[in-house]
């Protein structure tokens, strides 16, 4: 099976709390989907590249502002329904039977941040801490996934 490489980050504060972004939908019939942010390898990029460009581009971060304070031992790898394998395939020429994403740790060291959305990809972004989170979530495995990250890095959480 071919998966799709990217990174998902945990942009947390001093209040240890961290940001999810809402995806903007292409159909709307499909239901909200919260979840940290994160985005695929491009042309070979390594993954603190990827890590970088993803946020600039997403929620405008300037790189510069970014302090990576870890990287999981966990990777977020799942399947895709066959639609969304055909319609990366229309766009890559690459068919791609799921992703897997490599998870970061990052703070923003500038106090009081303004983010600049990507309107195509993000609707809205939204601080959560680890009590709060679970029931704006649309997938289990997302949620599993995201409590082993929590309590690997804890002390940030």
């Amino acid at each position: 099976m071919n998966y799709r490489i990217g990174v998902s980050a945990f942009i947390i504060n001093e209040n240890k709390e961290f940001l999810m972004v809402l995806a903007t939908k292409e159909d709307p019939s499909e239901p909200d989907y919260w979840k940290i942010p994160a985005g695929g390898v491009e042309n070979n990029e390594d993954l603190i590249t990827t890590l970088k460009r993803e946020l600039n581009e997403e929620l405008g971060i300037d790189p510069n502002t970014l302090e990576i304070l870890g990287k999981s031992k966990y990777i977020d790898k799942y399947d895709w329904p066959k639609y969304m394998s055909e319609k990366k395939f229309k766009e890559t020429k690459i068919w791609f039977d799921g992703q897997e994403r490599h998870i970061f740790i990052v703070k923003i060291t500038t106090k009081n941040y303004k983010f600049k959305l990507q309107p195509e990809e993000i609707s809205d972004i939204k601080w959560f801490n680890k009590d709060n989170f679970k029931d704006w979530l649309l997938f289990k495995d997302q949620e599993e996934t995201m409590l082993k990250v929590i309590e690997e890095f804890k002390d940030l959480f």
